[in-house]
């Protein structure tokens, strides 16, 4: 991502609350967890919120990372193991067994 988009004037440039530069989409990849997370301190995450309001990429991306994370908590919650049959004792065994043939 980059950060070339055009300001809007009527707003005023989020920036890094520690260095003053101006903050980046790079910024915002780098602490995208501890925004949704909520574990960001308020000014800072006044500050993302501010650049998510200029920058159509990065709320691109924060969707993409929402999705993401949603879908992998989505496979845990399913075990579809959970639904198959016990595998038999005796199939084990000869698999077990065909393997150490090969050996």
């Amino acid at each position: 991502m980059t950060h070339d988009h055009p300001h809007d004037p009527q707003h005023e440039v989020p920036r890094d609350p520690v260095s003053g530069r101006e903050l980046t989409c790079r910024d915002i990849c780098d602490f995208v967890m501890a925004y949704l997370d909520g574990e960001l301190p308020e000014r800072e995450q006044a500050i993302f919120a501010a650049h998510l309001r200029l920058c159509r990429q990065c709320v691109s991306y924060l969707e993409g990372y929402k999705t993401t994370i949603q879908l992998a908590r989505q496979s845990h919650e399913t075990n579809p193991c959970a639904a198959l049959p016990p595998v038999p004792d005796d199939l084990v065994k000869a698999i077990l067994a065909a393997r150490k043939a090969r050996e």
